[in-house]
This record gives C-alpha cells, structure tokens and sequence, in this order.
C-alpha cells in the first residue's frame, strides 16, 4: 500500500498493488482487474471507494511482468482494530459502527460480492465518525488464486462457522463476522480466544456463541438478542441480509437499561416477537444519524500518517512505488486499463461532471449519457430551488468506472412545516408555539372581538395548516378585548336589534317604550355609539306613540 497524489485534483490517494510473485499468474492478474472494476461500480459512502485501476511494468520489482495497482480514496482515519484496543465502546457508538459495516455490506451483496474478511482491521473510522469497510473482494483475489466460494479465506477470530469448515458462503459470513465485530466492541473482549487459530475456529463451529450481556450486564436485552442472532452458528437462523441485521439495530428503543439476565423462556419470548416484526429496509430508508457522540475515541482519530506497508519483501517495490505514482499521475489522461481486450477493466475511468444546481431531468440525463447509473433521492434545501440538484456522491471531478452508481441529490425545496393552531392562546403562548415551529413571528394586528379577550389570538396570517419554509413569518390578529358598538337612533327596532343582537357586538338587548314620541324609531341606546366592553347588556328607547 503505498500514498500518492492526484495532483489535478489535489487530493492525497492510496495505491494497493498486487504483490509481484501473485502478478506472475495471468488469471490472479485477470480477476484483480475484475474485483477492481466490481468494487468501482459501488458508490456507497461506507465503501472504500475506486478512482481506478491499471497495470505497470515495474523493472526494478518484476521485470517482465506488469504489477496491476488499484487507486483509492485515501482515508484520514483510524483503524478499528486501533480504537478497539482502548477497551469497549459505549453501545450507541458500536451500533453505529456496525450499521455503516451492514450498510456497505448490503450494497455489495446486491452487487454479487462476499467480502469474507470482516474484521477490524479492514474497518476504518474517520474523524467525523463515517465508517468505511475496505478490501472488498480484493483481498480474495490476492490471497485466493483459485477464486473458490469456499476456499478459508478470512481471520479466525472472525470466521463464521461455515467458513472455518470450508464450506460454500454467502452474504450470511459476512453478517455472523460483524456480529462477532460488533460483541467486541460492547463487550471489549473477543467473541472467542485459544492458543492458536485453529482452536479459535474450532469454537466458532463447535460452542454456542456467548451473550453480550454476560460480558456486560447493563446492554439492553434488546441489544444483547439482535447481536445472538447475528451469532446464530446454523445461518438459516441467522439474519438472511446485512439490511435485516442493519433494521433490527435500527428498530432498538435503547442500547442499554437492565442488570441482570433474563429467564431463557423471556428471552424466547421476546426474540420471537422481534423476528416477527423485522423487515428489510429499502435503501432509501436506510439513514444513520448525521451525527453522532464520538467524544470516548476523539482523541483516537487523529492520524495523518500515510498507509505503511505491511512487511519487509514489499520493501523491493518501495522504489518501484514512485514510478507507479508517476504513472498514476500520467494516467489521469491515458488510463492503463488492459492486458488485451479479453482482461479489461471496464475501459476509461470517467470523470463526475458537475450538475450541481441544474434540473434533475437534465443532470440524470448528462450522467446517464457518460454511462454511468443514476440513483435519485430528495432532500430539502433553504438554498437550491425544487427540482434541481443540490449534490452528487460522488463529486464532481472525481473519476469513476464506467456502469458506477452516482447518488444525485434532488432539491424538494425548504423543509416545509405546517403552522401551528394558536387561536385562542394568549400572545406570548403563541409566539413561543411559532418558533418552536422554526417559524418567525410577524406583524401583530388587533381587532374587535365579541367573545376573545383582551391579547388572544384570534388567528393567524397564513391559517394553521399551511405549509412555509423554516424561517418564514406568521402573522397574527389579536383581540383588543372591545367591540364596536353601532349607532342605532333613528332606525327602526328590528334594524337596532339586528345590529345588537348580531356575531360583531353580540349585546343583550331590552326594549323600552316611550308614547311621548311618535315615529316607530329608537329614540336612545344605553351605551354610546364606538367602542365598548364585551358582553354587556343594552337598553333601547323605541318612540311607540
């Protein structure tokens, strides 16, 4: 593994080449090339990702045969195996973890490969807490010549039963060695341990696997039976996917809670019920929090130190390794892809172009043109108008292999929210109800109100239940605590009562006669004309003579 730069880019990359007495054999050449392009159609964020591949003749490390080399996102992190030698992690932490491993493992099983090799040493975390799974079916080409489903290939500290008795796997391995990841990291010990590899093994085969919670008493039972059954040794008990390991994470209420074991019965009991209710996300549903806790490990993920090679007999390609960057950077024009056209890659590396801004229709179409796959999905956006794309992953600029999946994040405009009811609370109550909202509040109007009291609302400017972007205002009308009384002389009772009596004053009137006048009209009203308290009783004069 050796550290390079792009320079057009100007980005740090990792370079992995295929040792040379391994490069000797035309088909261990042939099906590095192949898991170099299988790996690169993967665009999931947990995956390591593949700007590209070639080959090199290398002199000074094999003079006839050209060593093949893998270009790589360079990861500012740390190991796993680094961060779990400080002891257990806080549950939350090592479920997340976890779920980035059964997230990445997802999308590669979807593309038809077996990593077999979960461990943590091909796990790294970087400093914002995005997990990334390495090595994706390039440690089968290296160490595997002959590419057999079933040959052992993998640590035995993390086998799965049916690894260790070399019998055919699938996407099941993969899934019992994050469990045993996963038990370590919240128990701070080994799944199992004895004197060699061939004993830890045998004890993946032969012992029923330990619960988390006899480790670790305060795990919550929830916890402690998803991890079982990631452990399950026969696999048609175990979780069928990563995304079915990964749901039953998610659907956890609390990691930890609890101090002592349950009765066996109670644990069925419960087990039962949630393999019940498991289901398998889709990929859109699969979110992890954007954010997370890793205060306990902080300190941990600080590393600029380049990838080292990992023995001495790579030491004849150290030399040989700054001409395999030179290449690199020559070849960000001329890609070497090709041992013949029976041995090619996937043809030119292709570059991301940059659609940010643009309508999706339009950008779909740009990409889909380059031959690349489009994989839409929508997020809200205060800035970038709805219908157009707010962002690619991966980025623009970055080089990817032809029939690699592109995420092409679609604008659905600002994070709607409805307006909240406030009628009839007083101003204060509702302000705070409008912020909370992630509103603003506006203008704030009075009006005459026969039955609200003085500084309630009446209603709000838009009405409740309409949608706004955050940040956008709400007005609101406010009572004064008084209506508008009308001048009723000179007009006929009916019309006078009409008035009183009506939704705008709402008065209780009496009517009283006086013979001394003539003319049928109201002659006088108790409470003058203009503004006047709410629910008050009125006398009307009527002229009867």
């Amino acid at each position: 593994m050796y550290l390079g730069t792009d320079t057009r880019l100007q980005r740090r990359v990792a370079i992995k080449a295929l040792r040379p007495e391994v490069a000797i054999d035309k088909d261990s050449r042939k099906r590095f090339q192949r898991e170099a392009h299988a790996v690169s159609t993967m665009g999931h964020p947990s995956i390591v990702r593949v700007y590209d591949a070639g080959e090199e003749l290398i002199p000074a490390a094999s003079p006839d045969v050209p060593i093949p080399y893998i270009v790589m996102e360079y990861i500012d992190g740390k190991i796993l195996r680094k961060l779990m030698d400080s002891g257990k992690f806080e549950p939350k932490v090592a479920v997340h973890i976890a779920l980035g491993i059964l997230d990445a493992l997802d999308e590669s099983h979807r593309a038809g490969i077996i990593h077999r090799d979960i461990k943590p040493g091909n796990v790294m975390v970087t400093q914002t807490g995005l997990v990334k799974v390495c090595d994706f079916g390039i440690a089968q080409a290296i160490e595997d010549p002959t590419n057999d489903p079933s040959a052992i290939v993998g640590t035995a500290q993390y086998f799965s039963p049916e690894q260790a008795k070399g019998e055919l796997i699938d996407g099941r391995s993969d899934v019992y060695s994050t469990a045993v990841v996963l038990f370590e990291m919240v128990t701070g010990t080994p799944l199992f341990t004895g004197d060699s590899s061939v004993a830890v093994a045998y004890q993946h085969v032969t012992q029923t696997a330990p619960r988390s919670r006899s480790r670790r008493p305060e795990l919550s039972p929830e916890l402690d039976i998803a991890i079982a059954k990631g452990l399950e040794k026969d696999r048609s008990l175990r979780y069928a996917t990563a995304a079915e390991f990964a749901a039953a994470l998610r659907s956890i209420s609390t990691f930890t809670g609890g101090g002592h074991e349950l009765p066996t019965a109670v644990v069925a009991d419960i087990e039962a019920v949630e393999l019940s209710t498991v289901a398998r996300p889709t990929p859109a549903t699969q979110e992890r929090p954007e954010t997370m806790d890793f205060s306990e490990i902080r300190n941990s993920l600080t590393s600029d130190e380049p990838p080292q090679a990992k023995s001495a007999k790579w030491m004849i390609l150290m030399a040989a390794g700054v001409l395999v960057v030179t290449s690199v950077v020559a070849g960000m024009m001329f890609w070497v892809l090709t041992l013949g056209s029976s041995s090619s890659i996937g043809g030119i590396a292709i570059e991301v172009p940059a659609v940010t801004n643009s309508e999706y229709a339009a950008a779909e179409k740009t990409l889909t043109d380059l031959g690349l796959i489009v994989k839409r999905v929508t997020e809200s956006s205060d800035d970038v108008p709805a219908g157009s794309v707010i962002r690619t992953e991966p980025e623009a600029g970055v080089r990817v292999g032809a029939g690699e999946t592109i995420t092409v994040v679609e604008s659905t405009g600002p994070d709607l929210q409805s307006v909240p009811d406030v009628a009839l609370t007083l101003l204060d109550a509702a302000t705070a109800r409008i912020t909370e909202a992630g509103f603003v509040l506006g203008t704030v109007t009075t009006e005459y109100s026969p039955s609200v009291e003085a500084n309630v609302v009446i209603r709000s400017d838009p009405a409740v239940g309409i949608e706004l972007g955050a940040g956008e205002a709400v007005n609101l009308v406010i009572s004064n605590g008084k209506v508008q009384v009308p001048n009723v002389v000179g007009g006929s009772i009916q019309k006078a009562k009409e008035l009183l009596e009506g939704p705008t004053v709402q008065y209780t009137v009496t009517v009283q006669t006086d013979t001394t006048c003539t003319g049928a009209v109201v002659k006088s009203q108790s409470i003058r004309a203009g503004d006047g308290p709410q629910h008050q009783a009125i006398t009307v004069v009527y002229c009867a003579g």
